[in-house]
């Protein structure tokens, strides 16, 4: 009994199953993974119930379009500021950004009822960054600009030019002044060293982006008005030293295919015959960024950037938040303008070529960046329509002799003055505004003026630039007085064959009749008139007669006649007291 007892008791004691602690901890973790499941399920409601609150008035997009050249700038930037989840209002805001011209943009707006409005530029913005602040005096409803427009970057207006002509204008001072010689001088570039190379040949495309030389023009008109930071004034426009300018700009300009080339188009034309002295185009003005965008590898080393002295035209692109957008639009808008000019964000636009302070320009190139200097300030809208027109219909060089009415008829009162004395005002002030190269005189004529004669040539015909021909003819205007009789028809005979036997080529030549009576003179017969008329005739020198009457005339037929066998006009003002003869004689003159 005992032995097997002892057997027994030689196993020691019974160890304990490891089946139901196994189950016991698999329980356990399965609680713990199922609680931690509804936490974070709950979480997630939480989050997306909190998210869902923030955005509970639904999406908002904020349009904005941007001028093309910094447009891609501005959606990599918008896509980054929608990438930050922005919530304004209730409302997840996303941007989109479309490019479109200034130009563009300012007719839509202009034509915009608030219930119309033209898609072919995109949707209408709520942001609006145009080239330059000059597009915002264009907009003929001044509040459709919330608050004050805010610059994002700059870049000067100046002239893309071959390298060795950037060399021959950077050799002694040459200012926006002195363009309209360097174009109209033919032998310009080569004075300065470049055999070959003629005149400047500055391009003035006028296209759908024709910002650039818009300013451009603005400020040569600055720098001959003596104004040295602008804007160019309506007073300083009429002047004739800025007309003269201007027009002579134009005039010299080479002239481009089709008509509306633009200046991306004209800048890439001269950067290819870069190196050709015969080229059409030797100069196009356009934004430094423009340039620096457009050129690559080896034309670096063709063409160059010349800015001239003198206030520098920029284009400001400001960044303006219109009207019509609803709250959670504009401060939308004004987020992203902030976003744009953090510092980090700011350095893209100089990445791109743009200035902004505090940024580092490109230095991947050879192009220098000179130093911006005093900003031009543009000119009002009015003031720089006129400029444009210039540009595109620059003032003809005329050779008009003036042939002025002073009988005594003349001497009757037409408001404050006479008919005489309003006559030679609007005359001196036309004379004051025309170019120095455009040709003038003038003669006068009633009875016994002249040795012999009815008439008196009292200034000879020439350009008003030379032998103080200006002066003397604004003198003896403010010397015309009234006497009697009044030999038109053999005073007109007598001046038109001196146009003839003094023909001027290359140039509108003309005689420019200003009267208020019939010819009171026996002796001298329409017949007479049209006969002498077509015996001085010349196709070869064509001289045109144009004819302004004032009040009732009863020559009427004769001078139309006159007029339209020599190619002119004649214009019937009722008095000569208003605009109409004013705006008659600035036809004919110019």
């Amino acid at each position: 009994m005992s032995h097997v007892g002892e057997h027994r008791g030689a196993g020691g004691v019974r160890g304990v199953s490891k089946g139901p602690l196994i189950v016991l901890v698999l329980v356990a973790l399965l609680v713990a993974v199922v609680f931690g499941w509804f936490q974070l399920r709950e979480r997630i409601d939480k989050q997306a119930d909190q998210a869902a609150g923030m955005c509970v008035e639904g999406e908002s997009v904020l349009h904005v379009t941007a001028e093309p050249d910094i447009a891609p700038v501005v959606e990599t930037l918008a896509q980054k500021f929608s990438d930050t989840d922005p919530v304004i209002r209730d409302r997840c805001v996303r941007v989109e950004v479309a490019s479109a011209q200034a130009r563009a943009v300012v007719g839509a707006l202009n034509a915009d009822s608030g219930e119309q409005w033209d898609d072919s530029v995109g949707p209408r913005p709520n942001l609006w960054i145009p080239g330059g602040s000059s597009a915002l005096t264009e907009l003929e409803q001044p509040d459709v600009v919330a608050g004050e427009p805010h610059s994002i970057a700059v870049t000067p207006i100046v002239l893309a030019v071959p390298r060795v002509v950037a060399a021959a204008l950077s050799a002694e001072p040459t200012g926006w002044q002195d363009l309209p010689a360097l174009q109209s001088t033919p032998t310009s570039l080569e004075d300065r060293g470049l055999p070959g190379w003629g005149s400047l040949r500055l391009a003035l495309p006028i296209g759908p982006d024709s910002a650039p030389t818009g300013m451009a023009v603005q400020a040569v008109a600055a720098a001959v008005a003596g104004a040295p930071t602008g804007p160019v004034t309506p007073e300083q426009l009429d002047t004739a030293s800025v007309r003269t300018a201007v027009a002579t700009l134009s005039r010299n300009a080479p002239v481009l295919e089709p008509s509306d080339i633009t200046t991306s188009d004209s800048l890439t034309g001269m950067i290819e015959h870069a190196e050709d002295a015969d080229a059409t185009v030797h100069a196009v003005p356009a934004t430094e960024q423009q340039i620096y965008r457009t050129l690559h590898d080896d034309e670096f080393a063709r063409v160059d950037t010349f800015l001239p002295s003198g206030a520098t035209p920029v284009a400001d692109y400001p960044a303006a938040i219109l009207t019509g957008s609803d709250e959670t639009q504009s401060r939308a808008a004004a987020q992203l303008v902030e976003f744009l000019g953090t510092p980090d964000n700011a350095q893209l636009f100089a990445d791109a070529g743009f200035r902004v302070p505090g940024t580092t320009l490109p230095t991947d190139t050879p192009l220098e960046f000179p130093d911006l200097g005093t900003p031009l300030v543009p000119a009002d809208r009015p003031t720089a329509t006129d400029l444009e027109h210039i540009v595109t219909s620059p003032i003809e060089d005329r050779a008009t002799t003036i042939l002025l009415d002073e009988s005594q008829s003349m001497a009757d009162q037409e408001g404050a003055d006479t008919r005489l004395g309003n006559t030679t005002a609007a005359l001196a002030a036309q004379i004051e505004k025309t170019p120095d190269t455009s040709s003038l005189g003038l003669w006068e004529y009633s009875q016994d003026l002249g040795e012999d004669a009815p008439y008196l040539a009292t200034v000879s015909t020439g350009p008003l630039g030379e032998n103080d021909r200006r002066q003397a003819l604004t003198e003896a205007l403010d010397a015309a007085e009234p006497a009697t009789g009044s030999w038109t028809y053999s005073s007109l005979a007598a001046a038109y064959q001196t146009a003839v036997d003094n023909y001027v080529p290359g140039r509108t030549n003309s005689i420019l009749l200003i009267t208020d009576g019939v010819d009171d003179q026996e002796g001298s017969t329409r017949a007479e008139l049209l006969s002498a008329i077509a015996e001085a005739s010349d196709e070869s020198t064509p001289v045109q007669i144009d004819v302004i009457t004032i009040g009732e005339n009863q020559t009427a037929s004769t001078f139309g006649a006159v007029a339209e066998r020599t190619g002119g006009t004649v214009r019937n003002v009722d008095s000569s007291d208003g605009p109409a003869l004013t705006e008659a004689i600035t036809e004919f003159s110019s």
